[in-house]
């Protein structure tokens, strides 16, 4: 006889959007073209960036002004540490990349729902 396990696994396509959560797990879908350029931002938490395809070069500067750049080609993923400002720039077509992390509530602890954009743990 065969016996169910107790848990499964579903898998999921990529949504219509760009953003979606898989558990309390946030993801941010970005493809680019050369030259694109996802502005300079900060978040009040660290999250790692995973580079599917492309090249992309990452400027972050930390809040006391220190700035470094540094060049990544697929696959690779890089950290973003929390209140860094990062800019990242496609240095070829057919570039896609995702930001992940985990839900945040205001003060940027780790929650298991998604509290949405106007949450100010997001920015």
């Amino acid at each position: 006889m065969n016996k169910q396990p107790n848990c499964f696994i579903k898998q999921r396509g990529l949504p219509d959007g760009v953003e979606w959560a898989s558990g309390n797990i946030f993801i941010r879908r970005i493809q680019a073209s050369l030259g694109q350029v996802v502005e300079g931002h900060t978040h009040h938490f660290d999250h790692t960036t995973i580079l599917f395809t492309g090249s992309v070069s990452v400027v972050a500067t930390a809040p006391d002004g220190t700035s470094h750049t540094q060049t990544f080609t697929a696959p690779a993923h890089f950290l973003i540490l929390a209140q860094s400002t990062h800019e990242i720039t496609a240095l070829a077509d057919n570039t896609e990349f995702w930001c992940v992390y985990s839900h945040r509530d205001a003060q940027g602890e780790v929650v298991q729902e998604y509290n949405g954009w106007d949450d100010p743990a997001y920015h």
